[in-house]
């Protein structure tokens, strides 16, 4: 029973974590001015590690020869990235207004993809040419609703992987207090 619950939670926690890697590595291509901030590089690697952490969580719900508590740490690493990553995240989309605010999200360096400023202006790697205030409010609201589930799936990976330690930190007890060896979750 902990192994199929484990193994679902962990299949969850993969999609999560490739997602969230998938989003910070958009939010890095689109970058124009500068280098992408480094709340977005840090999203990279919160979603390459947590990738690497099921992986092995996942190689250790089948080979009894890791021990049970190294899941258990690295789920633990795991989720102290992840929640860092949220609280990143959430501070960092301070001032957007629920992404509707257009001045905040214009000068929110997560979401306006760099900017310079001159004597006389800012110019922002959002703003094209081409482009009219609509046009710049409905691609700010976009970067800001991306950012915004990049908050939201830090804080829920945060939350597989606690629920992965007490997965793991049962079946570690249940198989100690038995005398037996169970597989790591």
């Amino acid at each position: 029973m902990h192994l199929a619950i484990a193994g679902g939670v962990r299949a969850l926690q993969f999609v999560i974590s490739l997602t969230i890697l998938a989003i910070a590595a958009d939010f890095i291509r689109h970058q124009v001015l500068g280098d992408a901030p480094v709340t977005t590089r840090y999203s990279t690697f919160t979603g390459g590690f947590g990738m690497l952490v099921c992986g092995v969580g996942a190689v250790a719900l089948f080979v009894t020869s890791i021990p049970a508590l190294v899941p258990i740490a690295l789920d633990g690493l795991m989720g102290l990235f992840f929640l860092a990553g949220g609280i990143a995240w959430a501070v960092g989309l301070r001032g957007t207004g629920n992404c509707n605010d257009p001045v905040g999200m214009l000068g929110n360096q997560l979401l306006n993809r760099g900017s310079v400023s001159t004597d006389n202006d800012v110019y922002y790697g959002i703003i094209e040419p081409d482009d009219d205030e609509l046009a710049v409010f409905n691609k700010l609201r976009g970067a800001c609703q991306r950012g915004t589930a990049e908050e939201v799936l830090q804080f829920i990976a945060f939350g597989a992987a606690i629920s992965l330690i007490g997965i793991g930190y049962s079946t570690w007890k249940r198989g100690t207090s038995m005398g037996s060896r169970h597989p790591a979750v």
